[in-house]
Parts: structure tokens; sequence; C-alpha cells
């Protein structure tokens, strides 16, 4: 076990409590029906074994040079802002977990919702991607991985329920304009009307 400095220790104490804060918010932000809702619990749960203990676990293992703190630090203060942001957006909208069957009353797309179709996706990757920055390990490289995949997953599942519901003409149109996690820029701007 390697004493970290203190710069090591603020980053490490920060993205790890980040993963905790994810789960925390988000029971305060996402709307649970019922047992459909189960796998997205679970999913958030996760992130305190593969996002918090992980990175404290690494953490004290090994030092961090500055290079990687400062990139690590700059991709979570955007992983948390992006989280921030789109959370505050979709407050009392009823959007439900990942995985569930929930559709939220309306269609969001104002907020980051106007540029991406799934931020809070996007920003646990990118606090993935921090802790894969701070720690370059085969483990941190592996769980950012397979988070991609998983999210992916996810946010098709989420896709594929609401283009079963009565948003699905809405959803359709929206899907036109936005990316799934990178703008596109190639397409007419977000439509405003969409509140």
């Amino acid at each position: 076990m390697i004493v970290p400095t203190l710069p090591n220790a603020i980053l490490l104490i920060v993205l790890g409590g980040a993963f905790i804060h994810f789960l925390i918010a988000g029971g305060r932000t996402f709307y649970f029906e019922s047992a459909t809702d189960d796998a997205g619990a679970a999913l958030g749960q996760s992130f305190v074994f593969t996002g918090t203990l992980l990175t404290w676990w690494l953490g004290v293992r090994s030092p961090i040079p500055a290079a990687n703190q400062l990139a690590a630090a700059l991709v979570l203060a955007a992983s948390l802002s992006l989280y921030e942001w789109a959370r505050r957006t979709i407050r009392g909208r009823r959007f439900g977990l990942g995985f569930g069957d929930h559709v939220p009353d309306a269609l969001c797309a104002v907020g980051p919702y106007r540029y991406i179709r799934h931020p809070i996706y996007v920003s646990y990757l990118l606090a993935f991607l921090a802790q894969l920055t701070a720690l370059p390990h085969w483990i941190t490289a592996a769980v950012f991985l397979i988070n991609i995949v998983l999210f992916v997953i996810v946010a098709r599942h989420d896709e594929r329920v609401i283009a079963t519901s009565a948003l699905a003409g809405d959803y359709a149109a929206y899907r036109e304009r936005t990316g799934m996690f990178l703008p596109r820029l190639n397409r007419a701007g977000p439509d405003k009307s969409m509140r």
C-alpha cells in the first residue's frame, strides 16, 4: 500500500465519491414504478463496486502521475457537470430507471437532451473514463469497456420502450435530430418546440 499524496487523495475521494453521488442523486431523481425497475436499480448500485471501491482499492496501490490527475479531474468535472445539468432538466418529469418499462409523461428535448438522447449515461461513461485516466490498469480498462457495452444496451432498451408508447412519433423525429451519445452536428438544429 502506498500512502497517496494530498492531490492523489483528493482526486481519489472525489472520483470515488462521484459514483456514490450518482446513486444517491439518482434515487432522488428517477421515477421508481415497479419490480421492472430492479435491473436499473441494481445497475446503479453496482457503481459502488465498479466505481467507488475499485477506485479506492487501486488508488492506494499506485501513485497517480500529475498529468493523469489533471486529465482525470477535467473528465470528471465534465461528467459531474453533464450529470447535474441532465438531472436538473428531468427532475419532476417522471423519467424512469434504465431497463425499466416506464415511459415519461412527455418527451424532453431541452437542456442537454436538446443535443444528445442519453446525457445521464454519457455522464456515467465519462466518470468511468476519468477512473481509467487516473488509474490506467487492465481492470479499469475492462470496467470502462464493459460499461460502454452495457450503456449502449440500456439506451437501446429505453428507446425500444419509448418506440412502442404514445411518444413514438415524437421520439422518432427526436432521434433523427439528436445522437445517442454524441451530438449530431450535421443535422438541422434541435427543435425548440419539444418541451
